[in-house]
């Protein structure tokens, strides 16, 4: 008689612990329905006041964001409410599924312990934690990327098997309208196939095998481009707002922006500091998976050089969650060398192999382990602006003046219809941070006498080197000069003050040259 074993075998445990912890984390930082902050609350607007079309044309706030995730977005929330905890669903459900498609990438041709190392690095990493719950698209371009090159390696696993490379070529064509660095993998993807196979890109063959897959590739992205693309690539407020992240060009114009950059990307993606182990560990893999993956490895060091050169061309920066989109890739070179380095001791000593292994293992996930238990103590959050607000609907009174601080206006704006606050009932402060005098005319000009609240959030308290004002102390002592502070309302991040400023001045010009 044959007795079958039940249950899941033990090596199965470390993958469920970490995907469960994963899980815990990501619904940690979803769970307290946190208010939008500016940088969500100003992608919020978009989504909530824009029409369909609208989300075609240059977008309010300068922002920038996948039209296929802006469609998704819009639908979500004028669909099944205007709730902020839906429009970050999305990137909640992308981040969990990341974790299994990393885990399925590094089983395509990988031990279960590379697959097991590569998952936790992910899974454990805050940037990613973080990203999985905020109104961003981060998380998608991270799940997207990976899927891409899963795709990839199924259909060379399949040469001659049309189904993977109609998965592949339908995957590129729709990961651009949802992912902007999606463009930047499909470019290393077929950077890698081209010089692989350069003595066959004249053949029959290989024209039918990839020819459609490129040409699907390309006609979306042209589409996309002429669509939409092409308003975020010629928007001068982004390109200024993110100069000292783009790439130096030519490159040995500046070496240093290179060393510098490329040293921190493993601190950006996984919160660790980036000494000489990890980077020699990455490099390791590098090659490791050049001798045993090798079009993957080519196509994600290919993946790197576009990206830079993008940055160079001043189109996309090289710089934090722009990155994320490489987290799958860095996982998998890490993984690999720490994998490579168990394979060389496991014949000699099996022992010290797998105390290597869980060694190297412990100090790359330290410092990730060690931000998310505080994470976990602390609960930080970004702006709390919607008990404040309905703080302010509760005190105020008709008559009130509402002054909003241009770092609230979004937030504010987002949720003004669910406390009350109807159009024309608040002044939304302009940005005048290269001179600010001119905030204290626009309030002079904006606002009459009496009950005043001013809302604070967000607020630049050093703006940049070449203006060094606290903006919030500099309006507010305008207001200690006009009249006097009845309240103050405080919630973690913003901040709203009550002023009685009085009777009117004869002359509200004058404030901005006191």
């Amino acid at each position: 008689m044959t007795i079958r074993k039940t249950g899941l075998p033990w090596q199965w445990l470390p993958v469920l612990a970490v995907l469960a912890w994963a899980l815990f984390l990501r619904l940690d930082y979803f769970a307290p329905g946190r208010s939008l902050w500016l940088d969500e609350a100003m992608l919020g607007v978009n989504i909530q006041r824009q029409s369909l079309l609208g989300l075609v044309q240059p977008l309010l706030y300068d922002q920038a964001a996948p039209l296929g995730f802006l469609l998704l977005q819009w639908l979500i929330h004028h669909l099944l409410g205007g709730s902020d905890d839906l429009l970050r669903v999305v990137p909640l459900l992308a981040g969990l599924a990341l974790l299994p498609m990393v885990f399925l990438l590094a089983r395509q041709d990988g031990s279960r312990p590379f697959a097991w190392l590569a998952l936790a690095l992910v899974a454990l990493a805050p940037e990613h934690v973080r990203y999985s719950s905020e109104l961003k698209q981060y998380s998608l371009d991270a799940l997207v990327a990976a899927y891409l090159m899963w795709c990839f390696g199924e259909a060379l696993k399949q040469p001659a098997e049309s189904r993977a490379r109609t998965r592949l070529a339908l995957s590129g064509a729709l990961a651009v309208w949802f992912s902007h660095p999606s463009v930047f993998v499909l470019a290393g993807l077929g950077g890698a196939v081209v010089l692989l196979h350069w003595r066959e890109l004249r053949a029959p063959s290989f024209l039918r095998s990839w020819g459609g897959v490129a040409a699907a590739w390309a006609i979306s992205f042209v589409v996309l481009y002429l669509l939409h693309l092409r308003h975020v690539a010629a928007n001068p407020s982004l390109i200024d707002f993110w100069r000292r992240s783009f790439a130096p060009l030519p490159p040995w114009s500046h070496w240093g922006w290179y060393r510098a950059s490329l040293s921190g990307v493993l601190n950006h993606l996984f919160s660790m500091h980036a000494g000489v182990l990890p980077s020699v560990l990455l490099l390791l893999g590098i090659a490791s998976l050049w001798v045993r993956r090798r079009p993957l490895a080519l196509a994600m060091v290919l993946t790197l050089v576009a990206t830079l050169v993008a940055s160079a061309l001043s189109r996309y920066p090289f710089h934090g969650r722009f990155l994320l989109f490489m987290m799958p890739a860095a996982a998998l070179a890490l993984a690999e060398g720490v994998e490579r380095c168990r394979q060389w001791l496991r014949d000699w000593h099996p022992g010290l192999a797998g105390s290597v292994y869980l060694g190297l293992a412990s100090l790359l996930l330290f410092h990730a382990v060690d931000l998310d238990r505080q994470h976990l103590r602390d609960h930080p959050v970004m702006e709390e602006i919607k008990p404040l607000m309905k703080e302010v609907a509760a005190h105020r009174r008709a008559g009130d003046q509402i002054y909003v601080y241009y770092g609230a206006v979004p937030a504010f704006s987002f949720y003004a219809a669910r406390y009350g606050f109807g159009p024309g009932e608040f002044v939304e402060g302009t940005f005048h941070r290269w001179q600010p005098e001119l905030y204290l005319s626009e309030v002079d000009r904006a606002l009459g006498a009496g009950r005043t609240w001013f809302v604070f959030s967000h607020n630049c308290n050093h703006c940049r080197p070449r203006v060094r004002v606290n903006e919030q102390r500099f309006i507010l002592d305008h207001a200690d000069r006009r009249g006097a502070l009845i309240e103050q309302l405080d919630t973690p991040g913003t901040t709203a003050y009550l002023y009685d400023l009085g009777p009117p001045r004869s002359d509200p010009g004058l404030a901005a040259h006191r």
